[in-house]
């Protein structure tokens, strides 16, 4: 091991510049998620000009989601975001392979392409929001963190597996999937129904260096208010009312399922599974827009997350009895002119079999990393769920060390990429030999 560690180190001092500038030209390169469709198929030709010069073409796989058969008719399959159809035309998925050299156990690296979008002209650190940028050891621009900065480790761990002529038993993939962001799973069902038989998968959306064994679960759902009467100045109901006395009851249903959900002790990170407010609308962005006319209707989008495999009929149900026991107390807020739609599909969430012979693999390879072996719940909700139910894949996720996801100045700390691409390395060589 330590001669592996050695060629492992030189390696990536020799590849340090290469990886760092893909990553940049990768963030300059505008990946952002618009549904019903979206933009990767930039960012999908660059990696597949990228990794051509190391693959072979007959190793590299470009498909979209429509060419999977019967994709459509899978159960996690939700076709429509928002109530509108998604499109799939022009956003290829990509795969890479290393065949093994017998029926060994195999590994997929896998991330998505697609990022969410930016909501500010300027940021602070660089103007650019997709600089792609270099300031004090940490990498700067959207996406970067969610998630181009794990994406290409996977890819060039598979570079230093060749270059180093690693020859293992089983195969070893890497893959680039699409609409992930705002609630997606179809890229990711895609490339599980392709290969449902790879035996684990890391998964690299941001977990600071951490192991990942749960994934969020929960669902989105809008909130209405639709009064009647003839507006303006007449009008004697407002949505403002209501919409404002929800966010309230809102917060104190976050306090009160807080207090009922605990994490495991081992875990690090966050401790709290915040509910999440995305949009308060009613009566236009401005005065000139609305012209002094009280609005008749209004809505709000909030999440509710919950631990993995929380039943939606169960998390609703609960939901709606603290709404019940609650709503009294507030003036203006009345049930009967609420109504309540889920926006997307429902998250199940994912816990990760620890048992499973990867996670030996995986310890040894932050041990011969020099890291300390965390357990960690993201905040976030992700595509994990899709390699257990639609594939024969367990996983763990792990990530780089970042801040500021969706945010400004979003960034990743260029060392923890070289620490991420050496714990694939090295869990990929234990695990598929």
């Amino acid at each position: 091991m330590n001669n592996l560690n050695i060629e492992l180190n030189k390696w990536i001092e020799e590849n340090r510049d290469t990886i760092l500038e893909s990553l940049s030209q990768l963030i300059q390169i505008k990946t952002i998620n618009t549904p019903p469709t979206g933009n990767e198929k930039p960012g999908q030709e660059f990696l597949y000009n990228l990794i051509s010069e190391f693959m072979p073409e007959k190793d590299i796989d470009v498909f979209e989601v429509d060419d999977v058969d019967n994709i459509r008719e899978h159960p996690l399959f939700e076709s429509r975001i928002d109530g509108i159809e998604r499109v799939y035309k022009n956003r290829p998925n990509l795969v890479a392979k290393i065949k093994g050299t017998s029926k060994g156990r195999s590994i997929v690296f896998s991330g998505h392409m697609d990022t969410v979008k930016v909501f500010e002209d300027k940021w602070n650190v660089f103007n650019d929001p997709f600089s792609g940028k270099i300031k004090d050891g940490k990498i700067y621009g959207r996406g970067v963190l969610d998630m181009k900065a794990g994406l290409i480790s996977g890819f060039f761990a598979l570079k230093c597996l060749r270059d180093l002529g690693i020859k293992l038993k089983g195969d070893i993939y890497a893959e680039s999937v699409v609409d992930e962001e705002l609630g997606g799973v179809n890229g990711t069902i895609a490339c599980r129904m392709k290969y449902p038989n790879i035996d684990f998968a890391i998964l690299s959306e941001p977990t600071n260096l951490t192991v990942a064994i749960e994934s969020r679960g929960g669902g989105i759902w809008k909130a209405i208010v639709n009064e009647t009467g003839p507006g303006g100045y007449s009008q004697s109901g407002n949505p403002i009312h209501k919409l404002s006395e929800l966010v309230l009851l809102l917060e104190e249903y976050d306090k009160y399922r807080n207090r009922n959900i605990v994490l495991p002790d081992n875990f690090v990170g966050e401790k709290l599974y915040k509910l999440l407010i995305f949009e308060f609308f009613a009566g236009g962005s401005n005065y000139i827009e609305n012209a002094s006319y009280i609005p008749k209707n209004g809505h709000i989008y909030f999440f509710i997350p919950t631990r993995p495999y929380t039943p939606e009929k169960e998390l609703w149900a609960d939901f709606m009895l603290f709404l019940e026991s609650k709503i009294n107390k507030y003036k203006y807020l009345d049930k009967n002119l609420l109504s309540f739609e889920r926006t997307l599909r429902y998250f199940n969430g994912y816990k990760s079999d620890t048992s499973h012979s990867a996670f030996k693999s995986i310890r040894k390879a932050f041990e011969n990393t020099g890291l300390k072996y965390l357990e960690n719940c993201p905040f976030m909700v992700c595509d994990a769920e899709a390699f257990k139910e639609v594939s024969n894949t367990d996983l763990a996720i792990i990530g780089p060390v970042g801040e500021r996801l969706h945010g400004i100045d979003e960034y990743v700390e260029i060392e923890s990429i070289f620490k991420l691409i050496k714990i694939m390395v090295l869990t990929a060589i234990d695990f598929c030999n």
